[in-house]
């Protein structure tokens, strides 16, 4: 009876020992997404938590001390936030207690978990690569095993600095995660005096038009943020909307080097032209710290892709889902060392929490995923900027700089390699050269040339007009209006030289000067030239049709008073110009048109630079109206002197020449302006003008120069029976021309005579 009672007593014993050396069950919530169709990897991920847990549990000893094992509870929270809080609050109400949770891949279903879980003291551990806005500020139970994009934005705009540009734009998805990261990064940009031209979302419909956008805004250095699925139709539109040439002249920034996971099973591509779009793309990524460790895990991201039976490589989330198990079995591990009862906790045991928060920045290790440790809940690491290459062998990935925020960024460490463009270096934006369109020296010179031969014309009638004013044919011609003809034309050449002199004026400020002076000697030559065409004409006219008084009592009769009346309308050209400088005054303005560049950095913009003022175009329509006007009324009396067949006297027909030779100009000039873009307009119309206006004086004055070259021929003129003229006044005009010469010759002798003898008389009184 004694001996059974021990017997007893020592079974007893041993049981509770068994008890006691059982591990105690720790169970670790997990979310993973099975059914996103864009995001395929939820198997995996599970997978890789599974494989964490049976390494872990076969390290107990090593680990735990054989106290503890790990369970995983899955569930599928299907990336949609509704699915992931039902999930959650499964595992919380209807299974055992949960110490921590892992998950989630969608950002949505992150944000929406991680406030139920800081109500319930849980830490979350996201192994997500995508954007969760705000909530590492908001939530302090989230710990990210991917780096937060935002933590690249010091390193991208250190090396846009690096590489002197200042002119950049954004594309990304859209997405309101994606969006939220990007307008990160434009207040980061904007705050390093970067000038962002363009933040662009767009879908895989509208990506042609997204970058017809950034051509148009000539962006060059552009910032890409789309997820991994759609980084290949992205490049695949990149290859059909722009030419190799343009591609070679843009910078894709990408973050993550994860072209390996590309779907390159587009129907409107091939993989060899998304790689040729890509080549020489620009990677930020992280580079981890690396510490010496103790204890890591035996697996390797090779070998974790054979155990997960991956035809590719692993997504890094996934390698990110089995490192997240480790630091929860390293946290355990420290929370022991700590003597932190691990058993003791519940959902309402805040301390627990927060010290488990802190024995985080205690965390070190190598895992699948590189080195793991922890600053603030953000994983520690510093940020590698690469280069994706491309050569007859296949792709590769060059390190060009390493970003970290003590020292910066630095361009040459032991692995990094020199930055290799497909062509020149990129620039931010096109380069604008500005010509400014001069005549060159063959136009000078041939304005020049033209202007002197035709002043030394005007000059040579001058000259011939005035020593020859005495004689009888060309007196009857009124030799000092034909000298206002003369400097009228005089006038016409030099607002044409002055052309020749625009670049001076307009680097000396005389421009606008220059402009209105052009205008005046224009409108008063062609007022002098014209005008004194015409009253020879009128005057003309007045002898043959004048019947209520003398012809010798006519005013019009009186070269004074002719010439009274070209000054007239001489000084209403100086006043309208001076009118029109004071209250309207000219300005240099410019005007840009654009040329084919020199490539495709340099834009080629010509300079034209013009007189203009606010109602100009209205003033010289009313100019052009004035001087139409003239023409009419010489053309009218030229139509009604038509039959005086006194050359002498009539100067009709050379006018209705010289206005077919201004209209014939003027068309002329319209269709060379339209046809010609370039300075080569001026030079045209400067050169008809002066060819115009040299043929009137021709015209006027080469019959006269003939006919005293040869005095004896002469013509037989008679009076055209179609002017009104009193008998009494033509009948001696009807017998023979040389009597009429005389008889006028013998008026304007009587008329000399007459104010010879009131000047005697005047000057004796």
């Amino acid at each position: 009876m004694h001996s059974q009672c021990w017997m007893f007593l020592i079974m007893i014993i041993y049981i509770n020992a068994n008890e006691e050396n059982e591990p105690i069950i720790l169970h670790i919530g997990a979310l993973f997404d099975h059914e996103n169709p864009l995001i395929n990897h939820g198997q995996k991920d599970l997978h890789a938590a599974e494989m964490a847990v049976k390494e872990i549990n076969t390290r107990s000893h090593e680990l735990f001390n054989g106290r503890y094992i790990l369970k995983l509870v899955s569930n599928n929270s299907k990336c949609d936030p509704v699915y992931a809080i039902d999930a959650f609050f499964h595992a919380i109400f209807r299974g055992h207690q949960l110490l921590f949770l892992i998950g989630t891949s969608c950002s949505s279903e992150t944000k929406a978990v991680v406030e139920v879980a800081d109500h319930y003291k849980l830490i979350l551990f996201s192994h997500s690569t995508s954007f969760i806005s705000q909530v590492n500020q908001t939530y302090s139970t989230l710990v990210r095993l991917s780096i937060s994009d935002e933590n690249y934005n010091d390193a991208r705009v250190a090396f846009i600095q690096a590489n002197n540009w200042s002119r950049v734009a954004i594309i990304h998805q859209d997405s309101i995660e994606h969006s939220l990261m990007m307008a990160k990064l434009a207040k980061r940009l904007n705050e390093s005096n970067i000038e962002v031209i363009l933040t662009q979302s767009a879908s895989t419909a509208n990506l042609t038009s997204a970058l017809e956008t950034l051509q148009e805004r000539k962006a060059r250095i552009v910032f890409v943020n789309f997820d991994i699925p759609s980084r290949a139709i992205f490049f695949c539109e990149v290859y059909r909307t722009f030419s190799k040439q343009l591609r070679e002249r843009y910078v894709w920034i990408l973050t993550g080097s994860d072209y390996h996971l590309w779907n390159f099973s587009i129907n409107i591509c091939t993989e060899k032209e998304i790689i040729d779009a890509a080549h020489s793309h620009i990677i930020v990524d992280s580079s981890y710290e690396i510490k010496s460790s103790s204890i890591n895990p035996k697996m390797t991201s090779q070998q974790l892709e054979e155990q997960v039976q991956s035809n590719d490589h692993l997504d890094r989330q996934t390698l990110h889902v089995y490192d997240a198990v480790w630091v929860i079995a390293l946290l355990i591990q420290r929370s022991m060392e700590r003597n932190i009862s691990i058993e003791e906790f519940t959902y309402e045991r805040a301390d627990i929490r927060d010290q488990w928060l802190g024995l985080l920045e205690e965390i070190y290790f190598i895992g699948v995923s590189g080195p793991v440790s922890f600053r603030n809940r953000h994983r520690r690491a510093e940020t590698l900027i690469s280069q994706f290459r491309t050569n007859s062998t296949g792709q590769y990935i060059k390190t060009i700089a390493e970003y970290s925020r003590s020292i910066g960024l630095k361009m040459n460490c032991s692995t990094c390699r020199q930055l290799i463009w497909p062509s020149s270096i990129p620039v931010d934006r096109q380069r604008t050269e500005i010509h400014r369109l001069v005549l060159n020296i063959i136009e000078i010179a041939l304005i020049t040339t033209s202007c002197i031969l035709g002043l030394a014309l005007a000059i040579f009638f001058l000259t011939f007009n005035i020593i020859y004013r005495h004689q009888r044919y060309i007196k009857l011609s009124s030799p000092k209006l034909n000298n206002v003809m003369v400097l009228g034309a005089i006038h016409i050449h030099i607002s044409i030289l002055l052309f020749a002199f625009d670049e001076w004026f307009l680097v000396h400020h005389l421009f606008e000067r220059a402009c209105m002076l052009r205008i005046f000697l224009f409108s008063g030559g062609f007022s002098l030239l014209f005008g004194s065409m015409f009253l020879k004409t009128l005057r003309v006219h007045c002898i043959f049709t004048s019947r209520d008084r003398p012809i010798l009592q006519s005013k019009l009769l009186q070269d004074h008073h002719l010439l009274l009346v070209c000054l007239y309308l001489y000084i209403i050209d100086l006043i309208f110009a001076i009118f029109w400088q004071i209250f309207d005054p000219n300005s240099v303005q410019f005007t840009y048109e654009t040329t084919k560049g020199v490539n495709m950095d340099v834009i080629v913009l010509n300079e034209i630079y013009y007189c203009d003022s606010r109602y100009r175009h209205k003033i010289i329509s009313f100019i052009y109206l004035y001087k139409s006007l003239f023409l009419v009324l010489g053309g009218y009396l030229a139509a009604k002197t038509r039959h005086v067949h006194v050359p002498a006297l009539n100067d009709s027909k050379f006018i209705v020449w010289s206005i077919y030779i201004v209209v014939l100009t003027s068309l002329f000039t319209v269709i060379v302006m339209i046809s010609m873009k370039n300075l080569r307009i001026y030079v045209a119309i400067c050169l008809v003008v002066v060819l115009m206006t040299s043929s009137i004086l021709c015209l006027i004055f080469l019959p006269k120069v003939i006919r005293l070259k040869n005095p004896d021929r002469g013509s037989h003129d008679v009076v055209s029976k179609d002017l009104v003229v009193d008998v009494s006044r033509t009948r001696r005009l009807v017998v023979k021309t040389s009597y009429f010469e005389s008889y006028r010759y013998a008026q304007l002798q009587n008329r000399e005579l007459k104010a010879e003898l009131i000047r005697v008389r005047l000057y004796f009184s």
